[in-house]
């Protein structure tokens, strides 16, 4: 009986802190300013690159770096001032430095866009060994959004 790898992937974990809020157009707790412990999970599956590597965990951990103890807005909400980051939203006005907050080119911050985002940003990084790009991010022990995109190069 011969084996062979059928299936290459790889899983890579991580907690992070950061705040957030969302653009609703209904009453809740969540149109105020709050944070979250998230956990990432992220499954990269693919063929080995000339390195030897379906895509390198530094990427992975660089990312959450950026991510970790800021406050993640809306691109659509921010007004830049300079050095200062303004953003408003549900008539609220925040002014941070900008090395304080993470604008990403989504509508809303929901756990579906932050997993989106992320899966994009790896997805930049990947090579064409890359079939697939799955992100899960936790907001609490019970709840999580995944997302997962797919190479179309094939």
């Amino acid at each position: 009986m011969t084996f062979r790898p059928v299936v290459r992937r790889i899983s890579w974990s991580k907690d992070f802190d950061s705040s957030h809020l969302l653009s609703l157009p209904y009453e809740s707790k969540c149109l105020r300013l709050h944070g979250h412990t998230y956990r990432i999970d992220v499954e990269v599956e693919g063929e080995l690159n000339e390195y030897g590597m379906i895509f390198d965990f530094n990427h992975l951990s660089n990312l959450v770096k950026l991510l970790d103890h800021r406050f993640i807005v809306s691109e659509e909400w921010v007004r830049r001032s300079g050095e200062i980051v303004v953003v408003e939203v549900n008539g609220k006005r925040f002014e941070l430095p900008e090395e304080e907050v993470v604008v990403i080119d989504k509508p809303n911050v929901t756990a579906e866009y932050i997993a989106e985002w992320v899966a994009e940003r790896i997805a930049e990084k990947a090579g064409e060994n890359v079939s697939s790009i799955t992100v899960r991010v936790w907001e609490d022990p019970r709840s999580y959004a995944e997302v997962r995109l797919e190479n179309g190069a094939d």
